[in-house]
């Protein structure tokens, strides 16, 4: 096998973007601090900083009272939230959010639309482009600090093309959305899976701040997964892992929209058990008990899940998921399989009140940004 040498550019983004988030779970902090934290030395830290204050992304924010002796003064430093703005649309099967969100992740103005086909694309797109158009003219300070847009959309995606190869249950054939947007809207686009989006913006704002492992797990409308190892999403061969949804558990069983038969999602996706029982999404919490056949398969993909990639935590996001006695539930079923997948293992996305919008926000910041 031939391996290749470092990329030292790569390298260079790695330290910015441990510097970034770690500023970005921190408030005012020093260099010093920075140092420590990242294990970067004080003038990688420095120079890195330097930079940043330079393009505007980071902003003094004090002095460090308790600086003690004859030196410096340790000056604190902080993220600069309204450096600019991100146009982030995030694509569900349904419903689809549009937002103008600055660095911090705070939506500024925000819109929902109904999912298209691609019979529909085109105007689509147009309602976009009006929403971002009466925001300029409201306004001529967004589109000044316009830097960029991403698309979370599920199923695979070429990132590099900036299409959408297979948009699950939403787009049958390959779309150029990236090319298009920009066409119509003037601005850089980027294009991610939306649970790895997700994923990244536990990277950037939750719970993987914290823990470099992470599994996270997505229930609604369908089931989705992303594996974060050493503070990145993992990438198989064809750019798409960790499809929890997509285990056969079943022999023989319906066809799955990825064309295997027997996949998780036919047990315990929205449609499948609508199927079996009518429900709202809000009314899941008074019903789950009459799926509990399918919570328990559910925990059991779970946990096998987990014996094999042993995260540090599992994160759980989605509608099905907002009910805390849902939660509760299916981690129980975890816990009757093995005591250690338990509710200190296994948590609720801190990022809740923002799943409908905060990954393509986080991920244009990763991407692009860092």
């Amino acid at each position: 096998m031939i391996r290749n040498g470092i990329n030292m550019g790569q390298v260079k983004k790695q330290n910015r973007s441990l510097v970034l988030r770690y500023m970005n779970s921190h408030e005012g902090v020093s260099r010093k601090e920075i140092a420590e934290a990242t294990g970067l030395t004080a003038a990688a830290v420095t120079q890195i900083c330097n930079d940043f204050l330079e393009m505007g992304i980071i902003k003094e924010c004090g002095i460090d009272d308790e600086t003690s002796g004859a030196g410096r003064r340790k000056v604190k430093l902080s993220i600069n939230s309204e450096y600019g703005y991100i146009l982030g649309i995030n694509i569900e099967s349904d419903v689809t959010n549009v937002v103008v969100a600055n660095l911090a992740g705070e939506v500024k103005k925000s819109i929902q639309l109904d999912t298209c086909s691609e019979d529909e694309l085109d105007s689509f797109i147009d309602k976009i482009e009006s929403f971002l158009n009466e925001i300029y003219e409201s306004n001529a300070h967004f589109q000044d600090k316009m830097i960029g847009g991403c698309v979370a959309v599920a199923g695979e995606v070429d990132k590099e093309k900036g299409t959408s190869v297979h948009a699950y249950g939403i787009w049958d054939k390959e779309v150029s959305i990236c090319e298009m947007l920009e066409d119509k809207l003037g601005i850089h686009f980027i294009i991610e899976n939306n649970i790895d989006a997700f994923a990244t913006a536990e990277i950037v704002y939750g719970t993987a701040a914290k823990y470099d492992n992470i599994l996270v797990i997505k229930w609604g409308p369908g089931v989705g997964c992303s594996i974060i190892i050493d503070g990145k999403i993992y990438e198989g061969r064809n750019g798409r892992s960790a499809e929890l949804g997509h285990n056969i558990v079943e022999q023989n069983g319906i066809k799955c929209s990825c064309g295997r038969r027997g996949c998780l999602e036919t047990k315990i996706s929205w449609k499948a058990m609508q199927a079996k029982r009518k429900f709202k999404v809000s009314e899941f919490g008074d019903v789950y008990r009459d799926f509990a056949d399918e919570i328990d398969l559910f925990a059991r993909t779970v946990v096998n899940t987990m014996s094999i990639l042993e995260p540090d935590r599992v994160v759980l996001s989605g509608k099905l998921f907002e009910e805390k006695k849902v939660r509760d539930e299916l981690i129980k079923c975890c816990e009757s399989y093995f005591k250690k997948f338990n509710n200190k293992r296994i948590l609720y996305t801190p990022l809740a009140r923002q799943e409908d919008y905060i990954g393509p926000i986080a991920t244009y910041i990763d991407r692009e940004l860092f």
